[in-house]
């Protein structure tokens, strides 16, 4: 033991100082960084060495690099995105959906309104041509409403299923992410160190997997990460990615999550995926859309044939009878709702009388007018069809409100866990400058230390002259 010894222990401590100025500066460099860990340098004192005197200290050491973050609210703020995510895909296609059927967009109940009261119109004058126009126009406007509506309503359905497809696209790639980090800390922990920043872009990556669908995960003693899909199908494991594919499915040609493993034979895993935005996804274009077009198909339907059970029986201006009021369909109701060729051609095909003899009878056009205000059957309910057509209305308004509330309560809760992850790995500007300038002082001490040193070996150098 020497001077040579005290050289090694500032140039120890210098090394040591440095690193954990290092260390504080990235920590100032990504303040404002979503999701990094506040990094410490752990310091720990060297190996001691043995004299003749007895134990000698031998100055510092960097121990390890640690991430400061606290694995329960990693996993809470995992959670709250899958919640969340999903309510604000919700919220996000149910104030689209209710859009399209919001009365003062689509008119179709000021349209219903409007094609009975011209039945009524015609009732007191049945050979007017210009109340029979007003009729057909009228008709008209309810089935290009309804045509308007399906085929918007059929648009978002269309790119809900499109947007599963790029959620499967970019969880894929997410997997991906994750396994690579995975490789990258496994190597880390074969060298000693501890991989801090691939462990934060790993757990980065992962809160943003887990908005898109709801996973499982574990940390093994390496800090690689396991993830596993919700009923337990790995994903990642260690450096292998076990991905997922979208595959249209023949009985609803729509896609569906399928999951290939080690196997040779893909698994529908459709139904594990409860949570995050490619659930809600699903549920929006196979449930929640899917319903409202049924039920416009049904007022279709139901106007079509109770129009044209009625108008068929009856005779027009010119004695013309067995003319539907609607084209006859037997499928895709909505899709293609309109005026039979008939009443598009010619208003005095409408019939308003129930006598071939009588054209000024007015009872045909009576009970078309009084079907705005009886009970029908639509889709297996009876109602009128003013309540039915405010009802849709009136249920994708309270799904909407319900999926904002529920998205902002979801919302609320993310801040808050956020808020306690700050106060742990968060970055405190305050508390990394307080830290700098220690760590500048202790460099400084070393520093001097190294002169006093090499003061002491010229002192000894000129002694031996």
């Amino acid at each position: 033991m020497g001077i040579t010894s005290i050289l090694n222990i500032a140039r120890n401590a210098l090394f040591a100082q440095q690193s954990a100025l290092q260390v504080l500066s990235n920590n100032i460099a990504n303040v404002n960084t979503p999701g990094y860990a506040r990094q410490t340098a752990v310091l720990n004192e060297a190996d001691s060495v043995m004299t003749d005197g007895g134990l000698l200290g031998n100055g510092v050491r960097v121990e390890q690099i640690i991430s400061n973050y606290d694995k329960y609210l990693e996993y809470s703020m995992a959670k709250q995105y899958t919640s969340m995510e999903e309510q604000m895909t919700y919220e996000k296609f149910f104030t689209r959906i209710e859009s399209v059927l919001d009365e003062g967009n689509s008119q179709l109940t000021s349209n219903i309104t409007a094609f009975f009261n011209a039945w009524q119109t015609l009732s007191a004058d049945p050979l007017s041509s210009v109340a029979r126009a007003d009729v057909a126009m009228n008709g008209a406007n309810v089935a290009q409403g309804i045509r308007n509506i399906y085929t918007q309503l059929k648009g978002l359905q269309a790119e809900a299923d499109s947007n599963v497809a790029s959620q499967i696209t970019d969880i894929n790639n997410l997997l991906a992410s994750i396994a690579e980090f995975n490789k990258k800390t496994y190597e880390t922990a074969v060298d000693g160190a501890e991989g801090s920043s691939f462990k934060t872009q790993g757990l980065a990556a992962l809160q943003e997997l887990s908005g898109k669908m709801n996973i499982q995960y574990f940390e093994d003693q390496n800090g690689g990460l396991t993830v596993m899909t919700g009923d337990g199908k790995i994903l990642v494991e260690k450096g292998t990615v076990y991905e997922l594919s979208a595959q249209k499915d023949v009985a609803d040609n729509f896609y569906h999550v399928y999951w290939q493993g080690n196997s040779v034979n893909s698994v529908d895993i459709s139904g594990a995926v409860t949570g995050g935005s490619l659930k809600s996804l699903m549920d929006l274009r196979s449930n929640q859309i899917n319903g409202f077009i049924d039920d416009i198909n049904n007022l279709a339907q139901s106007l079509m044939t109770e129009v044209n059970a009625v108008h068929s029986t009856g005779y027009g201006a010119g004695g013309m009878t067995g003319v539907n009021f609607f084209e006859d369909m037997t499928r895709d109701f909505a899709a293609n709702l309109d005026l039979s060729d008939e009443i598009k051609a010619d208003s005095r095909y409408i019939a308003a009388s129930s006598s071939a003899s009588n054209r000024s009878n007015n009872d045909i056009a009576l009970v078309l007018a009084g079907l705005g205000s009886s009970d029908v059957t639509i889709g297996g309910k009876t109602t009128t069809y003013v309540s039915y057509s405010a009802s849709i209305a009136s249920t994708v308004g309270n799904l909407s409100r319900n999926a904002s509330n529920l998205s902002q309560y979801h919302q609320n809760l993310m801040e808050i866990v956020k808020n306690q992850r700050e106060s742990v790995s968060g970055v405190s500007i305050d508390e990394e400058m307080s830290n700098l300038i220690k760590f500048q002082y202790a460099y400084q001490a070393s520093a001097r230390l190294i002169n006093t040193a090499d003061a002491l070996m010229q002192a000894l150098m000129e002694i031996a002259r």
